[in-house]
C-alpha cells in the first residue's frame, strides 16, 4: 500500500513528530490556527494506549517555542476506551492536566463509542474546561446532543460526519445532512462557546456567511475549520475576510488506514476528495 503515500502526503502533515512540526510552524506563521491529530485508533493493548498517551505529551512539549494556543484532537479509542473506560478517562485526564491551557478536542468515532464518548468528555470537562467535543451533523441525536453541551459550556466542533452509519442512527441524503448542519451550525454561531463550524461546503459556507452578516456574529467568537490539504484556496478567502481558521493538522504512522477511512468507508468521501482537489484547481469560488 506504499503506493499510496504520495497521494496521502497531501493530507497528512507528515509520518513522524519530526516531519509534522515545520508544517505545523508554517501554518502558524501564515495567520492559521491549528487542530492536530496524532493518527492511530481502537488500539488493543494498554502498552498501545500509554504510547499514544506519550506521544501526545512529547507534541505537546515540542510545540512550546511556538506562542499560540493549540487544539489536540484525540480519539478516545486511541487512549484506550474499547480496553478499559476508567483507564481511559485517566489517560485523558492526564493529558488535560499536562497541557494546560491548550484545548483538547475528543474526535467523534463510529456510532458504537458516541454515548461513551460525550460522557466522559462531560465528565472530565468539569474539573478541566478546556476539554472539547466534536458533534457529527448527520446523527439523528446531535441535536439534543448539541444543546446538552450548550447548557454545559462545552465547545464544540461541527461537522457532517465521515463514518457509514446505518439508517436507523444517520441520516443517508446529503441534502438533509446539509440541512441539519446549517441549523446545528447557526444555533451554535449564536449560542455556542467558541463553536468550530467546519466544512469545505461552499454552498453551506455562503449561507453561514449571509446568517454571520444578519446576525452580527463576532469573528472572534468562533472558527471555521477545514482539512490540511482541502481547499487551501477557500481557507485563504476566509482568512482574508477576517475570519479565524483553523486547520486539521493529521500526522503519524497510521496514515494508510487514515486515509483508506477516507477514501473507502463511503464513496462520497472519495467523491469529496476528487471534487475539492478539481474545484481548488480550478478556483471555482462561490466566496468572494
Amino acid at each position: 500500500m506504499k503506493f499510496l503515500y504520495p497521494f496521502a502526503k497531501r493530507f497528512i502533515a507528515g509520518p513522524d513528530l519530526k516531519t509534522a512540526i515545520p508544517a505545523i510552524r508554517k501554518i502558524q506563521e501564515s495567520g492559521y490556527f491549528t487542530s492536530i491529530d496524532i493518527l492511530g485508533e481502537s488500539v488493543s493493548t494498554r502498552q498501545q494506549a500509554e504510547d499514544a498517551k506519550i506521544e501526545y505529551l512529547k507534541l505537546c512539549e515540542s510545540l512550546d517555542s511556538i506562542n499560540h494556543s493549540f487544539d489536540f484532537s484525540i480519539k478516545l479509542s486511541q487512549l484506550g476506551l474499547d480496553i478499559d473506560r476508567k483507564f481511559c478517562i485517566d489517560n485523558l485526564k492526564q493529558l488535560a492536566q499536562s497541557m494546560g491551557n491548550h484545548t483538547i478536542r475528543l474526535d467523534m468515532e463510529g456510532s458504537a463509542h458516541t454515548q461513551n464518548t460525550l460522557e466522559i468528555c462531560e465528565e472530565v470537562h468539569r474539573t478541566h474546561p478546556h476539554i472539547g467535543q466534536a458533534i457529527q451533523a448527520y446523527l439523528f441525536r446531535s441535536k439534543n446532543d448539541v444543546r446538552r453541551c450548550i447548557e454545559n459550556g462545552i465547545s464544540l466542533r461541527l461537522c457532517k460526519g465521515a463514518y457509514k452509519e446505518p439508517t436507523h442512527f444517520a441520516l443517508q441524503s446529503m441534502d438533509d445532512i446539509r440541512a441539519n448542519f446549517l441549523k446545528l451550525a447557526c444555533q451554535l454561531l449564536k449560542e455556542g462557546h467558541q463553536p468550530a463550524i467546519a466544512t469545505h461546503d461552499e454552498n453551506l459556507l455562503v449561507k453561514l456567511l449571509h446568517f454571520i452578516d444578519q446576525e452580527k456574529i463576532e469573528p472572534e467568537s468562533f472558527y471555521f475549520e477545514m482539512l490540511y490539504g482541502v481547499r487551501r484556496d477557500l481557507q485563504k478567502i476566509l482568512k482574508e475576510k477576517g475570519y479565524r481558521v483553523r486547520i486539521y493538522v493529521p500526522y503519524g504512522n497510521a496514515w494508510l488506514p487514515y486515509t483508506l477511512r477516507r477514501l473507502v468507508e463511503k464513496k462520497e468521501n472519495l467523491l469529496f476528495v476528487i471534487t475539492h482537489l478539481f474545484r481548488e484547481t480550478l478556483g471555482l469560488r462561490k466566496l468572494r
